[in-house]
């Protein structure tokens, strides 16, 4: 339910509490005055037709000596010498009594008055009526008044929300206080609190992302010549293969983060083209196994995309995958399954899992998801994933309790829109 219609259905309900509320006390005041009316009305007929009695021996204004209907606690209340009204029924009808002892010759008999209560009943009846349709009025003019004014803050809200889910896809130049308006001064206020923190959250990442650039053009150049040093060294030499090894970790590192820089600065072009997602999976495998970076790892692969087709780049593409395999055999436990479909891919390992600020709000840079590392391959799989509109979900895997990612692909038509995008922009 919309915060629009809460606010409107919270606001009729507490109008029609207070209304009805008020409605019950001033009904219960109408029929207390109307009872005593009727009281008042009543004994003051019974005075009047016993002093007539007293001085003619007549029987008037409805008045009875001993009437067999009145109620006995009425008749035992007037012999002890006390006038009184009570209200009972008869014959299905409600009556108002006035009772009061008379001397009739040496006896004391009991002289009674009533009166119906049907007109009392019906004004009654009339007054409930008046304040059921004021209650239904009340409800309906101040529910719309109250949608009205609930529809203007939610339309804020709306916009506001609309702008907030603009600076998330990374459109940092977007103001949520640009759509609220300035007289809406806490909502106003809530969107440039907002806006502050945005503004100073994207300035501590383009300090990173110039950083991260910075520090990997700075080391390009000499780790060149640390590269060509260590050639020269002896072939068969244990300190010359750790030097080796060092620089060639030294090195990835380095196009990883000018990778990572390329991503940032939007200066990466994906070439689109159409690829069989299981057939360039075994062909990446093949070439990762070839190369070693499985090192010894056997991957369980369940290839099932049916020969369906990707548009993607495919070098892009492969770069996530063998990211994730990578990422798989450094921080996770055998055995690492791969699964395809027509919809995605899943890999899957069996070691501890992902930590929760990866499941949460995906891969950081320079942050692990376990021990050792960088943590660029996840940031790098996340941004070429959403360079090709690749969404990649990162969760931990409910049975085994292993790292679980799940590479889902656009929908058909993205995949053609991004085609035919890459194909006019190669004619032009």
């Amino acid at each position: 339910m919309s915060l629009r219609w809460k606010i409107s259905l919270l606001i009729v309900a507490s109008v029609i509490i207070a209304v009805l509320s008020c409605s019950i006390v001033l009904r219960q005041s109408a029929a207390r005055a109307e009872d005593d009316r009727m009281r008042s009305t009543v004994t003051e007929q019974l005075t009047n037709a016993t002093a007539i009695f007293s001085e003619t021996g007549v029987l008037t204004l409805n008045a009875r000596i001993e009437d067999p209907q009145l109620p006995k606690e009425a008749r035992k209340s007037a012999l002890k010498g006390q006038s009184v009204t009570i209200r009972s029924e008869v014959d299905g009808e409600e009556i108002v009594w006035a009772a009061a002892p008379i001397e009739v010759g040496s006896y004391t008999e009991v002289i009674s008055v009533r009166a119906s209560t049907k007109d009392s009943q019906e004004l009654i009846g009339r007054i409930d009526q008046a304040l059921l349709v004021g209650m239904i009025g009340s409800a309906l003019v101040v529910g719309g008044v109250g949608s009205i004014v609930a529809g203007r803050i939610s339309r804020r809200l709306t916009l506001g929300a609309q702008a907030a889910r603009k600076i998330a896809g990374g459109d940092t130049t977007t103001r949520i206080a640009d759509v609220i308006d300035e007289s809406d001064q806490e909502v106003w206020a809530f969107a440039t609190a907002v806006d502050t923190a945005v503004a100073r959250l994207t300035e501590r990442i383009d300090s990173e992302q110039r950083f991260t650039a910075d520090l990997a053009h700075e080391m390009r150049t000499p780790l060149t010549g640390l590269v060509n040093a260590a050639n020269l060294l002896e072939e068969d030499s244990r300190p010359a293969e750790l030097v080796k090894d060092r620089v060639v970790r030294m090195q990835v590192l380095v196009e990883d983060l000018l990778e990572v820089s390329r991503l940032d600065a939007g200066r990466a072009n994906p070439e689109f083209t159409r690829v069989d997602v299981d057939q360039a999976i075994r062909s990446l495998l093949g070439t990762m196994e070839a190369s070693g970076a499985l090192a010894g790892h056997q991957i369980d692969t369940h290839l099932a995309a049916l020969n369906s087709t990707l548009v993607t780049d495919v070098r892009r593409f492969e770069r996530i995958v063998s990211n994730l395999l990578v990422n798989a055999i450094k921080h996770g436990g055998d055995p690492i399954r791969l699964e395809t479909s027509t919809r995605s891919i899943v890999v899957t390992d069996s070691g501890s899992g992902y930590p929760p600020d990866i499941v949460n709000t995906g891969p950081t840079r320079f942050v692990s998801a376990g021990g050792g590392g960088m943590g660029l391959g996840l940031v790098i799989a996340q941004g070429q994933a959403r360079l090709l509109g690749i969404t990649l979900i990162f969760s931990n895997d409910p049975v085994t309790g292993g790292a679980r990612t799940e590479v889902i692909f656009p929908d058909e038509e993205a995949q053609e829109h991004a085609l035919r995008q890459y194909v006019e922009s190669r004619s032009e």
